[in-house]
């Protein structure tokens, strides 16, 4: 008895009777945009680098392209003046704010290491809002 009933169990199966309906199997389909290229500076040969704000770096690479840069603690309260330089995890190009760490150091202190909170890609026109000097205030 067990032998017919796995001969008839092996019959469906093969038949198909047993499977999941096609029209179940089918992918729903989904739109999905391509990821936008990113865009990389070469801090390797970077032209200049300016101290925004007590938090914010403005770099521009040898290719003419600007970021800005918002540290993390303990680099919010950098200076033009301080020591700053640049860790790389690789090569000197700054894709993601994970490729790069920021030191800073103040006259004879040891460096201090600080991430990269946000990267903000910059035309030369907003750049060059950045670079103006501000009027003093009386």
């Amino acid at each position: 008895m067990t032998r017919i009933a796995s001969k008839i169990a092996l019959a469906a199966v093969t038949c198909g009777m047993l499977s999941a309906p096609v029209f179940a199997a089918t992918p729903v389909a989904q739109s999905v945009k391509p990821d936008e290229p990113k865009q990389c500076y070469d801090l390797g040969n970077m032209r200049s680098r300016m101290v925004i704000e007590p938090d914010s770096l403005l770099i521009e690479d040898a290719f003419g392209k600007y970021v800005l840069l918002k540290l993390t603690a303990p680099c919010r309260h950098i200076d033009e003046l301080d020591k700053i330089g640049f860790e790389f995890n690789g090569s000197t190009q700054l894709c993601r704010k994970t490729d790069v760490k920021i030191l800073h150091s103040r006259n004879t202190e040891a460096p201090l290491r600080c991430l990269i909170d946000t990267m903000t890609p910059l035309t030369k026109d907003e750049a060059k809002v950045y670079m103006t000097p501000k009027p003093k205030e009386k």
